[in-house]
């Protein structure tokens, strides 16, 4: 008897109703812990790096006692903006807690099942990834943890110190109101009065950390009276909800500050404690019209940005986008109206001098080894190991690599690296003091770029995204690709902070390689190529119907294209980021023509690069087969090939109702692997006994160990892309390298 009445008490105690009235009313709140929950135990968004925002967040740079104690402050602000939100939905059927000295401290105390248990696995989850991830000591962890608790605590006191006031603040004004102890008595006891049906049965609750109560009733309590005492703090918790937008208003404001911009997933914490207030305070005040009134303002979001009366669109940095009048039409036909069989020769020509131009640097008496690169794509994981290859490679062929290159292209990650690479080496033929081979670039390329992304989309894109800045007579949104490009070229010292028409002149001497930035527009899956040279016969294949005059054109040459939109002073970094837009974690750019058409990540139409080197190779063939003793076509992955996931043994009931959906995602790399190897088998007829191919491939250590597709590495992952080099494929190709250009 004694353990059923244990149990009917415990079932009936605060915590146990609250927590089990969270799961049948405003189950959307819940939304939020599940989202976090499945974040840091590597679930949601995984692939994205998402654990790494709240297990290793980073501010001005660095994972330390500061950027964890605002991490914290974070965590205390949606810890209490839950127990705000539910305290204002909830505490109409805990009528009791209007009898307690501080009813909104009660409440939290019992509240605290979700948060304390979201805690508690942070802190495990935050000593499992500094520990095996960044590899940090356990003083440094435990220091780590001091500050993420410092800055849960020192949130919750000075919000409880709030509501004690608050509480103070309330009595006074009852006492004025009812005077004397006979008018109050008068006033709070109807016992006559019916039960309210909405509440719900409580027993005990905990009154301090340490002491349970017994419940009172209430029923003798005069219903609005309870009310008013509620809604007085009802009023005073939607105070804290207006402050959160006002504090991240200023912070979206002041965001080209390093100072300001705080880790990102403490950015995610604030932000979703402010959508946590809004829903509860519009459900609160709205009551029953709620869903109908959110209907309506969707609809009407979605009327003025259907009429561009709200026009938060991405734009590529550099180009105009006020002459209306001007932009091209994008169309079939104007395609290929555009780019004729005739622009197409007079650009080959002008890239005729240019091979001619690289020839004139060898000996007039010795066929040089012709070099093209293809990088793929994949995050700073890709930008890292691509850097760390040319590296190796430049150094083994002695600083001949990159004057036997002509051509550089590929997509998202690798190409970031390869830009940066090759902006080194320009800088060197220059005459300026660089050490090409300084781990100190790998190390600069491989720097976070997440956090700022993140930190910009919680608050700039959703709450303030009527932040601007001016390139010349431009206007562009400060929004997470400006936060990208900002982030990159602090990493990198700011030497990518120049547009493409910086490079034509070293371009057209062959003082550098060509280099073309890859991207895929999003309207018809066309490629668009980005070079500060004429590159349109590349925009479509070469064959010839007898009975066809038109060319299918399936590229545009950005460039040419959007010269009226001044393409060439088009920035580095908006070339880069346009290459590397995975989707939803960077804005679709979009690009001021006629109609507006948005370009994504190069890697859905062609994730190595291969098709654009491919085309430029058949293009040229009969002059790199006269003038060339052959073509070294290297290949940089961070993937391996034919690494394709085991077949299941047995199927489940979501195989069979989801994999017709999803088999084209799953098997997106295999197939352009199996599709490309094709292409090069065709490629080595129009190059007999001169066409080598070169794989370089991240190979992990441990397979189940990979470094993540994100703009985040860790300190382990950083080290095992570095030591992948070592690895006996990769030393084989290497060594054929070098064999090839002796």
């Amino acid at each position: 008897m004694k353990v059923k009445l244990l149990l009917i008490k415990t079932y009936y105690s605060f915590p146990v109703q609250l927590l089990l009235l969270h799961f049948r009313k405003y189950q959307v709140l819940l939304i939020f812990w599940v989202i976090l929950f499945s974040t840091i135990n590597g679930g949601f968004a995984k692939v994205f790096g998402g654990d790494a925002l709240f297990l290793a967040p980073e501010y001005l740079g660095k994972v330390n006692f500061y950027s964890t104690a605002i991490l914290g402050i974070a965590t205390g602000t949606f810890i209490m903006s839950w127990h705000i939100t539910t305290f204002i939905l909830h505490t109409g059927r805990f009528k009791f807690l209007a009898t307690t000295s501080q009813p909104f401290f009660r409440y939290c105390l019992n509240n605290s099942i979700i948060p304390l248990a979201f805690l508690v696995c942070l802190l495990y989850r935050g000593w499992e990834y500094q520990r095996y991830q960044e590899l940090s000591t356990v003083p440094e962890i435990f220091l780590l943890a001091e500050g993420f608790i410092s800055g849960v605590l020192f949130i919750i006191f000075f919000s409880f110190f709030y509501f004690f006031n608050a509480d103070k603040n309330i009595g006074r004004r009852l006492e004025r109101k009812f005077g004397n102890p006979r008018n109050f008595l008068r006033t709070i006891l109807k016992p006559t009065q019916e039960p309210d049906e909405n509440a719900l049965p409580v027993s005990n609750y905990f009154s301090t950390f340490w002491r349970i109560r017994r419940a009172r009733k209430v029923d003798h309590y005069n219903k609005h009276y309870l009310d008013s005492i509620l809604k007085q703090h009802h009023f005073a918790a939607i105070i804290t909800v207006g402050c959160a937008l006002i504090f991240m208003v200023i912070l979206s404001s002041m965001m080209d500050y390093n100072a300001f911009r705080i880790p990102a997933g403490a950015s995610v914490l604030v932000f979703f404690a402010f959508l946590i207030g809004v829903a509860g305070a519009f459900s609160y005040m709205l009551q029953t019209w709620s869903i109908p009134i959110l209907l309506v303002m969707l609809f009407g979001v979605n009327w003025m940005v259907e009429h561009d009366l709200i026009d938060n669109r991405n734009k590529a940095y550099g180009l105009d986008y006020k002459r209306k009048e001007a932009r091209p039409e994008y169309s079939p036909q104007a395609l290929q109206q555009f780019f004729t069989r005739e622009r197409s020769d007079s650009d080959k020509v002008q890239t005729l001098e240019v091979l001619k131009k690289w020839r004139a640097k060898f000996p007039s008496d010795k066929k040089p080894p012709l070099i093209v690169m293809n990088f793929s794509g994949g995050g700073s994981r890709s930008a890292t190991w691509s850097m760390h290859v040319l590296q190796r490679l430049d150094s083994l062929l002695q600083g001949r690599l990159m004057p036997h290159t002509v051509l550089m292209t590929g997509a998202s990650g690798g190409m970031m690296g390869a830009t940066y690479f090759r902006e080194l080496y320009y800088r060197q033929q220059q005459g300026q003091q660089v050490h090409l081979l300084s781990q100190v670039y790998p190390e600069k390329v491989s720097k976070d770029l997440l956090n700022p992304v993140f930190t910009a989309m919680a608050v700039n894109d959703f709450i303030a995204p009527f932040w601007t800045f001016k390139i010349g007579n431009n206007h562009y949104a400060k929004d997470r690709g400006y936060a990208f490009e900002k982030q990159l070229n602090q990493n990198t010292d700011n030497i990518l902070n120049k547009i493409i028409l910086d490079y034509k002149q070293a371009e057209e001497t062959a003082t550098i390689p060509m280099l073309i930035w890859n991207s895929t527009i999003n309207a018809d899956g066309r490629r668009l190529m980005i070079s500060p040279l004429p590159i349109s016969y590349l925009c479509a294949p070469e064959y010839k119907y007898p009975t066809r005059q038109v060319r299918d054109i399936d590229g545009v040459d950005f460039t040419q294209y959007f010269s009226r939109q001044d393409a060439p002073q088009l920035r580095v970094t908006s070339a880069i980021r346009m290459c590397a837009t995975f989707p939803y974690v960077l804005p679709n750019a979009f690009l001021p023509s006629n109609p507006i058409v948005d370009v994504m990540d190069a890697g859905i139409r062609d994730n190595f690069g291969q098709q654009t080197t491919l085309r430029y190779l058949y293009s040229f063939r009969e002059w790199i087969n006269e003038n060339t003793s052959g073509v070294v076509y290297i290949q940089v992955r961070d993937t391996r090939k034919n690494d394709i996931s085991p077949i299941k043994k047995t199927k489940d009931l979501p195989d069979l109702l989801f994999e017709p959906l999803f088999t084209m995602q799953q098997h997106w790399s295999a197939m352009q692997d199996f599709d490309q190897d094709d292409l090069i088998n065709y490629m080595e007829g129009y190059f007999p006994n001169k066409f080598h191919r070169v794989i370089f491939q991240y190979v992990p250590q441990y397979h189940d160990k990979a470094a993540a597709l994100s703009w985040h590495l860790t300190s382990r992952e950083k080290l095992d892309i570095a030591n992948a080099i070592e690895n006996p494929a990769n030393q084989s190709a290497l060594d054929y390298v070098v064999k090839l250009l002796q």
